[in-house]
């Protein structure tokens, strides 16, 4: 019989973090489109094609960076 109070306690437990994300939602609800999400960032609004075209650039950036160096620095002869 003593196990009663305990799933009662565990109940009230639950039911106030229910009441809690209640409120929470509420809240988010009161500001309108501002609830936070996944998305973020500077490039939330390009499509994934441009994101892929920006990619490739700062990726032949890197490259043409790279190569800048290994060639004033001697590593590579170009003659």
């Amino acid at each position: 019989m003593e196990e009663e109070p305990e799933k009662t306690e565990s109940a009230d437990w639950i039911d106030s973090l229910r009441d809690k994300s209640a409120r929470a939602s509420t809240i988010y609800d009161d500001l309108g489109e501002q609830a936070p999400s996944a998305k973020g960032g500077g490039l939330s609004g390009l499509s994934p094609q441009q994101r892929l075209i920006l990619a490739l650039l700062v990726f032949l950036n890197i490259l043409a960076f790279a190569c800048a160096a290994l060639v004033l620095s001697g590593q590579i002869n170009l003659f």
